[in-house]
């Protein structure tokens, strides 16, 4: 069961991220995906405070956005968040009076306060610029397209290393996704050329399986309520399953030895996926 799961995780670009040699249009994909807010989350908790959420980081000065003169700031907890932003961003969040280290008022407001972020930039690279170097800079990128990367905090951290380190990290709760395995049982192979009875009726069960895990995948990242295929997608995008078997049949790989067929999964089924895609884009 291992093989099928790095093999869609890979599919859908955690590797690539850890990896940091990402290709721009998958990156664009995986960034915009406002299904990971719960995994971004992970993220940075692990990055603020090694998930501690009762911990007081060191002092800092900033300058105040309002007055432009210079103020002390503590940020607290499991997310770092500011002790002159705990008040008002608990009210903003429907907890008003609540503890900061309240856990699960930290998670609350932080979840407020990163969506809140997300819906104003669009991806995940901006809410990180957003929650380290306030939301003025990451509008500002948004808008021009440009930025200081190299600014940094107190403890010399600049804008570019903490969004790559929000990015490892990302990678790495992908990587550890957790799929329910027990529901799916292992399909039987189908030998033989690749026939219209075999395309029409039996396709190809282990592909019709790699895209059942694809799915749960997809699932997962969505925290459990995937809309439906045919709610997203126009009529003539098809089925997914079907995709990946008229993929595979096209190129001739029904019948293969068991090793190959397995040692080909990923890249079949990143086909279908991608015309998958083509046909949602292309509406």
């Amino acid at each position: 069961m291992v093989i099928f799961k790095q093999l869609i995780v890979s599919f859908l670009i955690a590797s690539q991220v850890l990896q940091g040699n990402i290709m721009e249009v998958d990156r664009d994909i995986m960034n915009t995906n406002p299904a990971l807010i719960d995994i971004y989350l992970s993220a940075l908790k692990m990055k603020e405070s090694t998930n501690n959420y009762l911990a007081k980081h060191s002092p800092s000065v900033i300058e105040d956005f309002v007055t432009g003169k210079p103020i002390r700031v503590q940020a607290l907890g499991a997310y770092g968040i500011l002790d002159i932003n705990w008040d008002v961003w608990s009210k903003q969040a429907g907890l008003a009076g609540a503890d900061w280290k309240d856990k699960a008022a930290q998670d609350a407001v932080a979840k407020y306060k990163v969506q809140e972020y997300f819906n104003k930039f669009g991806s995940w690279d901006l809410v990180s610029v957003a929650w380290f170097a306030g939301p003025g800079d990451a509008r500002d990128l948004k808008n021009t397209g440009t930025l200081d990367m190299s600014q940094q905090d107190s403890n010399g951290t600049d804008i570019a290393d903490y969004v790559a380190g929000m990015n490892k990290l990302i990678g790495e709760e992908l990587m550890n996704i957790e799929v329910p395995m027990e529901t799916f049982t292992m399909p039987s192979t189908v030998a033989g050329p690749p026939t219209p009875p075999v395309i029409a009726k039996q396709k190809d069960n282990q592909e019709v399986f790699a895209a059942q895990i694809l799915d749960a995948m997809t699932k997962a990242n969505a925290g459990g309520m995937r809309p439906s295929f045919e709610s997203q997608v126009p009529a003539q995008a098809g089925d997914f399953a079907d995709r990946v078997a008229v993929s595979k049949v096209r190129r001739g790989e029904i019948g293969q030895d068991k090793v190959q067929e397995v040692n080909q999964y990923a890249q079949t089924v990143e086909q279908a996926f991608q015309q998958y895609l083509d046909a949602v884009n292309n509406g």
